[in-house]
């Protein structure tokens, strides 16, 4: 008898356990639409281009995820030209671009080689948060290194800005002494984080 009623309170315990566990299960969020544009489409208030071989993307709500721009737009304050690669969040921030060619963004020259390519980013309020410069450039009298293949291949050249469009990263184009601190040319300096 004992037996039996040890295996009665296992058994209505585990039938708890069961019954409230997809209750504790977070639900599962709908998942993003991909497709192919073979023409000029509006799509969330964004005009796309034509995708090619790769696919554009649709958050669940409607507002476009990726895909390429049919017309130059400006989008939170950037102008970005025909065939830029926008990426969007689901509340239609501009979060990352690949520029179809070299664009001045913010004031800096930032590299643009297509989809794929250099990519640019942006912080959640949608100012400029990375890109490659498509040539040296004095970025709050700092003097910072363009991007090349070749130069990559010896460390990233990316420039980082905090959220107020300061310079927080860079890689030297020359020797520099920067808050009393002298640094070689192709030294990365860091200001207020990484």
């Amino acid at each position: 008898m004992r037996r039996l009623s040890l295996s009665v309170p296992v058994t209505a315990l585990s039938f708890a356990l069961i019954m409230t566990l997809p209750a504790a299960m977070p639900a599962q969020e709908p998942a993003s639409t991909r497709i192919k544009l073979t023409r000029d489409s509006v799509v969330g208030a964004v005009h796309c281009a034509p995708t090619g071989k790769a696919y554009a993307v649709i958050h669940p709500n409607g507002i476009v995820d990726e895909c390429p721009l049919a017309r130059d737009t400006v989008i939170d304050g950037h102008a970005l030209p025909r065939g830029t690669w926008i990426q969007l969040n689901p509340d239609a921030m501009l979060t990352a671009a690949w520029l179809p060619r070299d664009v001045e963004l913010q004031g800096l020259p930032c590299k643009g080689t297509g989809y794929k390519g250099w990519s640019v980013r942006f912080h959640a309020d949608g100012h400029l948060a990375l890109c490659f410069l498509s040539r040296d450039a004095e970025i709050d009298s700092v003097p910072c290194l363009g991007g090349s293949f070749l130069r990559e291949l010896r460390g990233s050249t990316h420039v980082t800005l905090d959220a107020t469009g300061r310079l927080r990263s860079c890689r030297l184009s020359r020797a520099a002494t920067i808050d009393g601190r002298a640094y070689p040319k192709g030294a990365r300096i860091n200001r207020g984080g990484s």
